[in-house]
């Protein structure tokens, strides 16, 4: 269940797009950007703020919602070239979180792999010698270590592959969802 009453008081839903609406506000365009990033734009990084703001808000509606992102700007003038700026930044921001997350996968994937062929070595290592009736303390002590090692390898390439790497795909799906998403600028005037 995704409450959906409650998720519409939170953010305005347009019924007619099927879509959630995240409001952000800034006080200035250059409050979208990190102030530490000295790049211009369009490679400028994100204000973290403003990044932890719609991940969170992203995580709190359901996949199967649309985003839309309203950026409401005060004190400054309405400026074309800025507002590219901006989504540019976000785009670019995101698109390389999604990099990150890819080549995550990659690396866990390459460490699964070196875990599994450690784990099958190690059982079959242990099943091989076996016929070996050895009744010295020390080599009953190590055929036993090498098969606990061979579970606990493979225990770590299942873990890698089925829940640590889920964190990387559900970050993939957010991050392709606030790319998707529409940004669109208003602008009020402080009092």
């Amino acid at each position: 269940m995704d409450n959906f009453g409650s998720l519409r008081e939170i953010y305005p839903y347009d019924t007619s797009t099927r879509t959630f609406t995240i409001p952000a506000r800034v006080s200035h365009y250059d409050d979208f950007f990190n102030p530490m990033d000295p790049s211009p734009a369009p490679a400028r990084d994100l204000a973290p703020e403003l990044v932890e703001y719609l991940n969170q808000c992203s995580d709190e509606i359901p996949y199967k919602y649309p985003v839309v992102i309203s950026l409401q700007v005060h004190n400054d003038a309405q400026d074309e070239r800025r507002e590219q700026e901006c989504r540019a930044s976000l785009q670019t921001f995101y698109q390389h979180g999604i990099f990150v997350s890819q080549a995550g996968i990659q690396l866990k994937r390459g460490k699964a792999l070196k875990y599994l062929l450690i784990s099958f070595s190690c059982l079959t290592t242990y099943i091989i010698s076996s016929p070996w009736n050895m009744e010295a303390f020390f080599w009953s002590l190590l055929r036993e270590a090498v098969l606990i090692g061979g579970w606990l390898f493979m225990w770590e390439a299942v873990t890698l592959n089925f829940i640590q790497m889920d964190v990387h795909h559900q970050e993939i799906k957010k991050y392709r969802r606030l790319i998707g998403a529409k940004a669109g600028f208003t602008y009020a005037q402080n009092s």
